[in-house]
């Protein structure tokens, strides 16, 4: 069990990360490279029609699909145990958005592998999606900004909002100007909380009225800022809003 893989620029443990794939998300082989695999990223979420990233993962990262997912991890780092006991030994922690398959229910806890199981209160059903953006992305407050990331080990700007889209049961693409073509419908300003902001090459999300959450450079981490200063230190830093888009 793998709770999440890079999808890398080349087959190469140490080229760039495009983004990462979190645990139970398909991926589809095109072409096999030594111990590394070339293919497509299908989206988290069921029934959409987007296309995935395309990239290289190792092939030891890879298992068959053998049962559509049945629930999704809620919690930022869910731990798997090996019995139904939160005593028992942490065999490793799943992020926020992975997708996973209940087998069956016991004690408040589900297994979803042999000596695998998570606590009922970290999952959700996949057919019942969360509904309020904005708490699910203050979840990752404090996370470290990574380029590429998803939440797993940290995320970034497009990541925040991709993932935390994606357990509310929205599809988002994965770079910030495909969310500012392919999200929401335009607005003049920012006014209304979980509207999202767009500059080139960055996007957040609006917390409160006057408050701007979103994972950045200059922070190195996930917060949530006042929106005006934040709106003149990223215009002095040579860029100014582009858009803003309600969902």
């Amino acid at each position: 069990m793998i709770a999440y893989t890079p999808l890398l620029s080349h087959p190469k443990p140490r080229a760039a990360q495009q983004t990462e794939l979190v645990h139970g998300q398909e991926f589809d082989v095109h072409v096999e490279q030594g111990r590394w695999a070339f293919g497509r990223a299908r989206p988290l979420v069921r029934g959409s029609r987007r296309s995935g990233y395309v990239g290289w993962v190792n092939l030891s990262a890879l298992g068959d699909v053998q049962s559509r997912s049945t629930h999704f991890v809620t919690a930022i780092s869910a731990p798997v145990f090996c019995r139904a006991d939160l005593k028992s030994h942490i065999v490793m922690s799943l992020p926020l958005g992975a997708r996973v398959t209940v087998m069956r229910e016991t004690d408040g806890y589900c297994q979803i592998g042999a000596g695998a199981y998570l606590s009922r209160l970290h999952l959700r059903l996949t057919s019942n999606p969360e509904t309020d953006l904005v708490t699910v992305a203050r979840r990752f407050l404090g996370q470290p900004y990574i380029w590429g990331g998803n939440g797993a080990r940290g995320l970034d700007c497009s990541g925040l909002v991709q993932m935390s889209l994606s357990v509310c049961g929205v599809d988002a693409p994965r770079d910030a100007d495909l969310q500012e073509a392919a999200l929401g419908e335009a607005v003049a300003a920012p006014g209304q909380v979980g509207d999202l902001l767009f500059w080139p090459g960055h996007v957040g999300i609006l917390a409160t009225k006057t408050r701007l959450l979103h994972a950045n450079a200059t922070h190195m981490t996930v917060v949530e800022e006042s929106l005006g200063p934040a709106l003149k230190r990223i215009e002095r830093a040579g860029s100014k809003l582009r858009a803003v888009k309600r969902l």
